[in-house]
């Protein structure tokens, strides 16, 4: 039966390919995603010990601060000690604002853990360097000057050096940072050191000495070799990329599940168009176990071989990932036991699918077998056993759907999807078929070659409707999260629409910046997408006898009233913020004394909450703010979008306006909108990369079941050919054929998707009690149909070649 195997292998290899491609992609997607997590995290933990790992003993405070000239460092054996600071500061530029951390730079260029690749090292504490990822986020050069921040007075003027190479990966997602002198960093941090580096004398062990600091510090300090506070430091890091790791092959899971789809459904064709040849097998002696062996050795030898390409395209992937993630060569690891594992899993799976239709093979009479049409009744009948499975799966899963929503629960809701969607898959081969019938109804539009497509799509409907189950479940997938990631935003957006009065607001919230910039209204309302008024103000103090607190005064007009959600406060009234009202201990309607420049103004506390967003100020109407200040200058803007959802291209343009002017404070429902929205975009844009993979083996399966029908319909091709059907329109044929079984995985995956995304986003919302906005992309449900159907069309390509490559005698002249 190997030789039987093997010889069928050779025989017709273009048969196989598809299985090839599918379990090649299939383990290849694991394959890439465990070298490529095992070189990140190998990479991750070099750089972040680098530091400890070039320190002899590690002397960090617990209990109490350090102090540098402590007695206590001077045991036998330290030849050095070197105390060392971080801090943090507000980095300002003429373009950029931001705050970064600062790091000491190490006396001994031996101890650095980074290089320098341009410009020079500091030497004073006028200067510093940084790496290009920082350098490149704030729009630094060598040479810039700097001006440094720590917010409690101190300011330290200094020029960018030099650049340097600190060895991290772009995903390692390092934080911005400078390097600077001790002297730097200890002004702008102030109090003790963060550590001390000790070095130790030569032939003395880091081991011994850290035994002896710990036994004088005791429970004052955590005294560690560089080594082990390295792989301390390190193993903090490795239950991330762990967990990346997971979530990474449960997408690989997802395409080895579509990929089984695919398999199997090749072999299903296969063994039915070999029934001849499984009948004349049987008559001339092999016994039904040995043609399911034949045909499961067939399926062991294709995993074999697909699982071997794929782990080396999967290396060769994971290995130009590496590279355009900054991943150094020499962190490339392959994990040996990982991919075995990979590698015997896409094995397992490829025999395992090809086991019914094995099967079926097995059942098949050697009488029946010569004599049977091998295609005509193939996948015709479901069985009753896979309906009453699905019905009750389905049911059941439907079920505990509900009652994640009404309970509320995301686990409970999770595990009644996962039953429902088990349901479904078992139902599909009898519901897609009359999909099939619904939407072939619409290719007599197509002339001839459309009803001779839909005809061809609908002769086995089993056939079409285990191909078409692949790409369900990709798109499914793909809707799903495109649904739920839609509502989630609209969801968000009107909760933050209920907290902020304003979209957004820009107010100095020091007190000391005086009028506007000027300008600066003009600039935002000329931004697209917003509408934007300038809004008086002037600086008070607020208490209810005496002032005691410094605000911001600003005061309502009616066109501010046209940019706001909420009602202003009426005349007489002061709208404060939630924290004033708490210090002061006030409840609506208590009076409350604004006192400005000489001047006392009394007002009713307001029930409106306007005050909580527009930052730390207090709101008025604009006839009381002139009895505070009769010539108020503009001290605000307020804007209103004309759709929330463009807020991360407007806040983008806001926030160059007002880097040179850092008393002013951006803040609004656009504003956290902005923020939410780059997260949900970035993590679904990620997601829907990956399941791609899925969407592609779905995509090879739809050509594969083309290649193989066309094999079969030699004989009638030619015949269409004979009678006048042009090469063109034989290949338009399979096109619209092909595009008809897409269109039916891309239907029923659409509506699959947008149910369960509806549903997954209520539950979710539910649990964490936040009212749920139902939001269908269907812009986006479109281009995922239109790359269905344009996948389904490309994948048609070489069947239909192969279609309209035979001339109609030497076809009517096959054997």
């Amino acid at each position: 039966m190997m030789r039987s195997a093997w010889a069928n292998l050779r025989a017709y290899p273009g048969r196989f390919v598809a299985v090839l491609l599918a379990i090649a992609i299939g383990v290849g997607f694991a394959a890439a995603t465990q070298v490529f997590t095992a070189s990140f995290q190998t990479d991750l933990v070099r750089s972040v010990g680098a530091e400890e790992s070039l320190i002899d003993v590690d002397v960090q405070p617990a209990e109490q601060q350090l102090d540098p000239a402590d007695p206590r460092l001077q045991v036998a054996g330290v030849a050095a000690t070197e105390a060392r600071w971080t801090a943090f500061a507000e980095l300002r530029t003429g373009s950029a604002r931001g705050w970064v951390g600062l790091q000491g730079i190490p006396a001994d260029p031996a101890d650095r853990w980074f290089d320098l690749t341009s410009g020079a090292w500091p030497t004073g504490p006028d200067s510093v360097v940084t790496d290009p990822g920082t350098a490149t986020r704030n729009g630094l050069t060598v040479g810039d000057r700097i001006t440094l921040d720590d917010g409690n007075g101190t300011e330290r003027p200094v020029v960018l050096g030099g650049l340097v190479d600190v060895h991290t990966s772009k995903l390692a997602g390092a934080p911005d940072r400078l390097f600077g002198t001790t002297e730097l960093v200890r002004s702008l941090a102030g109090g003790d050191p963060d550590r001390i580096a000790v070095t130790v004398a030569d032939g003395v062990s880091p081991e011994q000495v850290a035994d002896e600091l710990g036994a004088a510090f005791g429970a004052d300090a955590l005294v560690r070799t560089g080594v082990v506070a390295a792989e301390a430091r390190s193993a903090a890091v490795i239950g991330d990329t762990d967990a990346l790791t997971s979530i990474l092959l449960a997408f690989a899971a997802i395409a080895g599940l579509v990929a089984s789809f695919v398999i199997a459904n090749t072999f299903s064709i296969l063994i039915a168009q070999r029934q001849r040849q499984i009948g004349l097998l049987r008559c001339v002696g092999a016994s039904r176990r040995q043609v399911r062996r034949s045909v499961i050795l067939e399926a062991l030898l294709l995993g074999v071989i697909g699982s071997l390409i794929g782990l080396v395209l999967g290396i060769a992937v994971a290995a130009a990932g590496s590279g355009i993630a900054g991943i150094a060569l020499s962190s490339l690891t392959v994990p040996p036991v990982a991919l075995g594992i990979t590698a015997v899993v896409g094995v397992l799976v490829t025999v395992a699918a090809a086991l019914a239709p094995a099967a079926r093979a097995m059942r098949v009479s050697p009488l029946s077998a010569l004599s049977a049409v091998p295609t005509a009744a193939e996948g015709r009948r479901s069985g009753r056993l896979r309906l009453v499975a699905g019905g009750a799966l389905t049911l059941a899963g439907g079920a505990g759907l509900a009652a994640g929503v009404v309970l509320p629960s995301l686990m409970v809701a999770v595990g009644g999807g996962v039953l429902s969607a088990g349901g479904v898959l078992l139902l599909l081969r009898s519901v897609l078929p009359g999909v099939l019938r619904l939407l072939g109804g619409s290719a007599r539009f197509g002339g001839v070659p459309g009803r001779l497509a839909a005809a061809n799509a609908q002769r086995n409907p089993g056939r079409s409707a285990a191909t078409s189950t692949a790409l369900v479940i990709a798109v499914g997938l793909i809707v799903t999260l495109q649904v739920a990631a839609a509502s989630a935003r609209a969801s968000l957006a009107e909760s933050l629409a209920g907290r902020y009065p304003l979209d957004v607001s820009i107010v100095d919230t020091t007190g000391t910046a005086g009028a506007l910039p000027a300008g600066l209204v003009d600039q935002v309302d000329a931004l697209d997408g917003i509408r934007a008024v300038p809004v008086a103000g002037t600086s008070a103090t607020v208490g209810t006898s005496s002032p005691d607190i410094p605000i911001t005064v600003l005061g309502t007009t009616p066109a501010t009233d046209a940019v706001l959600r909420s009602a202003a406060p009426a005349a007489g009234e002061v709208a404060l913020p939630d924290w004033v009202v708490s210090s002061l201990d006030l409840a609506t309607g208590d009076p409350v004394t604004l006192t400005g420049d000489g001047t006392a103004v009394t007002l009713r506390l307001a029930a409106s909450r306007l005050a909580d967003g527009v930052d730390t100020s207090a709101v008025v109407t604009a006839t009381d703010l002139a009895l505070l200040d009769p010539a108020a200058p503009p001290r605000a803007v307020w804007g209103a979008l004309d759709d929330i959802d463009d807020a991360d291209t407007v806040i983008s343009g806001i926030k160059p306006l007002l880097v040179a002017d850092d008393a002013l404070s951006l803040t609004g429902a656009a504003v956290e909108n902005a923020a939410l929205a780059e997260g949900l975009d970035t993590m679904l844009l990620l997601v829907v990369a990956l399941l791609a993979v899925a969407a592609v083996i779905a995509v090879v399966g739809i050509g594969n079941t083309l290649g193989l029908s066309v094999v079969e319909r030699t004989r009638e091709s030619a015949l269409l050919r004979a009678l006048g059907l042009r090469r063109g329109q034989l290949r338009l044929v399979i096109a619209l054929e092909s595009a008809l079984l897409a269109a039916v995985g891309g239907v029923v995956g659409i509506v699959l998707g947008v149910g369960y995304g509806t549903i997954g986003a209520a539950a979710t919302f539910a649990e964490i009690d936040e009212p749920l906005v139902v939001s269908v992309p269907w812009g986006q449900l479109g281009l995922v149909l239109l790359l269905a159907l344009a996948a389904g069309v490309l994948a048609s390509v070489l069947p239909a070649r192969r279609a309209a490559r035979a001339t109609p005698t030497a076809a009517l002249a096959e054997v």
